[in-house]
């Protein structure tokens, strides 16, 4: 009978690699690697010799009928892996998964590293609900409005980006969520592995001044507001943070995120919002005295 094999590997340092990841590559009858080149290297060091094919963004969809249809015709095992830590997670092969439980071959998981889960831990955030986003978009308003939509989830966000945006998103952060608290995890498991926990301000502050920090990986956890246990203010008294928060140079959309960010209950924010745009429309209408 067939079977697949969704198997972790190690996301930067080796000894994490478990005696079942091992023995489950080695019995296998194919391996299945995001970047080939990448896995030959780890199989190298633990002298697996297991036949290997690329699976990754740009193939898997025809891969995945074709490995389907081989193991359908006759019993195969097949080991699933990606570059670093858990398939299918922010990486190819969520794709293969669902042919093969369409197919009705038995899918097993064998677990180990993980960078979602070593950012959660080394936070310290106690909040046991959290969603898990992979990487944000690029661009600027994309990237805001995905960390604005992140209110509307669990408590603690978790997210990966690479060294060279990662001062983009902290900035973008900080200009959505001002108040915020993160932890920001990178070169996890490596030699030069850190975690630092900070406000948003703190942590565009620290990694604007080191740029020698900003190397390897990164993955955040963020503290999201939680809007439901604020007062809400008055109507007025909103209309009047959002006029200051504009003085300030900050833009309507913005000054709503922000104030919603610090807590504000997002319909009093809107209507606080509305109530601006018809004052300024009144105004303009309004003929000369």
């Amino acid at each position: 009978m067939s079977k697949l094999f969704v198997v972790a590997t190690p996301i930067g340092n080796l000894g994490d690699m478990s005696p079942r990841a091992i023995a489950t590559l080695q019995e296998a009858d194919l391996i299945l690697a995001e970047d080939t080149r990448v896995t030959r290297k780890l199989l190298t060091a633990f002298d697996i010799k297991t036949p290997l094919e690329s699976y990754h963004q740009h193939n898997e969809r025809e891969k995945a009928a074709q490995v389907i249809a081989r193991m359908t015709e006759r019993g195969m095992t097949v080991a699933l892996v990606s570059d670093a830590g858990m398939p299918a997670v922010s990486d190819p092969g969520a794709l293969l998964v669902d042919a093969a439980h369409a197919a009705g071959i038995p899918v097993l998981c064998v677990p180990g590293p993980s960078a979602m889960a070593a950012a959660l831990s080394a936070s310290g955030f106690m909040e046991a609900a959290f969603a898990f986003y992979g990487f944000l978009p690029r661009k600027k308003k994309e990237l805001k409005d995905s960390l604005r939509a992140l209110q509307n989830g669990p408590p603690l966000a978790v997210i990966y980006e690479s060294p060279h945006r990662v001062l983009d998103l902290l900035r973008a952060i900080y200009e959505v969520y001002p108040g915020l608290t993160l932890s920001v995890s990178r070169e996890l498991t490596k030699l030069h592995e850190h975690t630092l926990r900070g406000s948003a301000e703190e942590m565009l502050s620290y990694f604007t001044q080191h740029e020698e920090a900003l190397r390897g990986e990164f993955a955040l956890v963020l503290r999201l507001p939680q809007t439901e246990e604020k007062q809400p203010a008055s109507s007025v008294g909103m209309e009047a943070q959002l006029v200051d928060l504009m003085a300030q140079g900050h833009t309507l959309r913005d000054a709503q995120a922000a104030l919603i960010a610090q807590g504000q209950r997002k319909n009093a924010v809107y209507a606080a919002a509305l109530n601006l745009k018809k004052l300024a429309a009144e105004q303009l209408n309004a003929p000369d005295a």
